[in-house]
C-alpha cells in the first residue's frame, strides 16, 4: 500500500484506475468552490504529480463519516466503463456494519423506494411510483448485548441507502447521527469489499480491507 496525504491510502493503482481507502470524516467529493478537503481533490493532486495528463474521475461515493474502498478512473474510457458497470449493477460492494440492538433476523433482503427530503435526509415511501428503487441484502456476523454486526451488500447505490434501510428495520447503524444517535467512536460503517471488471483488460478486480478498528 502507498501512503498518501490526509490519512487516505492508495490500495491499488495502474494507468486506468486507482482504488483508495477513504478515512472517516473526509468528504468523497463536493460542489465547486467548496473549501472543505475532499478525497477527490487529494487523489487528483496525487495523480497529477505522477501522471500530469491523467483525468481523475469520481465513480461512486461514501458518506463523509463512513470509511472504506472507492475506485477512481484515470481516463475518460475508464470513467465510461466504470460508470456503465455501476449503472448495470455488476460492481460488487460489501459493507461491514454494526447496528444498535439485536432485532435483525439472521439474514434478509430489504427493498424499498427511497425519497430525499429538502433537508438531505432520505426515507422509504409507500408510493409505488415515487422515489428510486433500492435493494440491500444482509447477513448477521455476530451479536453481543447491545449491538449486531452485519455484512451488507448493496445492489443499488442510493444516497444513505444502507443507513436508511437498517434504521427503518429498527436497527440504526451505531454512531449514525442522522438516523440513530451519535457514538464516541463515530459511524460504524465500512466499505470493506469492492469488485469490478478492469476497464481495459476485462479482468475481475477484487479488493478487501481488514476489519475496521471499531470491530477489532
Amino acid at each position: 500500500m502507498v501512503k498518501s496525504p490526509a490519512h487516505w491510502r492508495v490500495i491499488y493503482e495502474d494507468a486506468d484506475v486507482l482504488v483508495a481507502y477513504k478515512p472517516p470524516g473526509l468528504l468523497t467529493s463536493t460542489v465547486p468552490r467548496e473549501r472543505r478537503q475532499t478525497l477527490l481533490e487529494e487523489v487528483r493532486r496525487y495523480v497529477a504529480q505522477r501522471q500530469p495528463r491523467a483525468r481523475v474521475g469520481v465513480i461512486h461515493r461514501l458518506d463523509r463519516d463512513a470509511q472504506g474502498l472507492l475506485v477512481f478512473s484515470k481516463s475518460n474510457p475508464a470513467y465510461q466503463s466504470l460508470k456503465s458497470q455501476f449503472f448495470h449493477h455488476t460492481v460488487s460492494r460489501v459493507y461491514t456494519v454494526a447496528v444498535e440492538g439485536k432485532r435483525l433476523a439472521k439474514q434478509g433482503t430489504i427493498r424499498s423506494r427511497l425519497v430525499e427530503r429538502a433537508d438531505g435526509t432520505v426515507y422509504s415511501t409507500r408510493n409505488a411510483t415515487g422515489g428510486d428503487p433500492a435493494r440491500t441484502d444482509y447477513k448477521v456476523i455476530s451479536r453481543d448485548a447491545s449491538r449486531t454486526v452485519v455484512q451488507a451488500t448493496l445492489h443499488t447505490g442510493r444516497k444513505h441507502q444502507l443507513r436508511v434501510h437498517l434504521s427503518e428495520q429498527g436497527a440504526p447503524v451505531v454512531g449514525d447521527r442522522m438516523y440513530g444517535k451519535p457514538h464516541p467512536a463515530g459511524l460504524h460503517l465500512s466499505a470493506t469489499e469492492l469488485a469490478f471488471d478492469h476497464p481495459r483488460t476485462g479482468q475481475r478486480m477484487e479488493f478487501r480491507l481488514p476489519p475496521p478498528d471499531w470491530l477489532r
